[in-house]
């Protein structure tokens, strides 16, 4: 059974260091796909030093540390350097009709869905690079100065990276492509 206590801690824990840690393991995976396994398996082990009352000052530290050694060790046993891709949402599934509103248009969703789907498609032709500044942008959020700082290359090459890519995405799906 699960003590409310430690899931208090661990909730408290998560919520605090769950960007920072997204973020450094996003900037050491090469393959995206591989992100949430090691997300999760980093803070499986978090979980497991609370149970068992480890004394731990500095989370933060702590838990980068893991996500180190899980992104090493994933690596390592697996040697995936040459399979680059993004992670996709086809699997993902659309609202049921019933549980959205009348005044969302769904074929507008449906629409807007294939198009992330033909984008993430497209990125992951592209270098790694380009990858992790694309999810660090959009998905994170994430400034350029903040990305170049994270993945240790200039702001005009993270930059060019994103427009480049835009500008090639845009003639890619075509000009009516928001």
């Amino acid at each position: 059974m699960v003590d409310q206590l430690n899931l208090k801690q661990f909730n408290s824990i998560y919520e605090k260091t769950y960007n920072q840690v997204l973020k450094y393991i996003v900037c050491k995976c090469s393959n995206m796909e591989d992100v949430n396994d090691i997300i999760q398996e980093t803070y499986i082990e978090v979980y497991n030093a609370i149970v068992k009352k480890k004394k731990i000052e500095d989370f933060e530290k702590y838990i980068i540390g893991i996500a180190k050694n899980k992104v090493n060790k994933y690596y390592t046993l697996l040697y995936r350097l040459q399979n680059i891709s993004i992670f996709t949402n086809k699997n993902d599934e659309i609202e049921l009709l019933d549980n959205i509103k009348s005044d969302i248009d769904v074929e507008q969703i449906i629409i807007k869905a294939d198009d992330i789907e033909k984008i993430w498609d497209y990125l992951k032709t592209k270098k790694i690079i380009i990858q992790k500044v694309f999810y660090l942008y959009y998905e994170l959020d994430l400034t350029i100065k903040e990305i170049a700082n994270e993945l240790n290359i200039g702001e005009s090459y993270t930059k060019n990276c994103l427009y480049r890519t835009l500008k090639e995405l845009q003639e890619f799906l075509g000009k009516d492509c928001d």
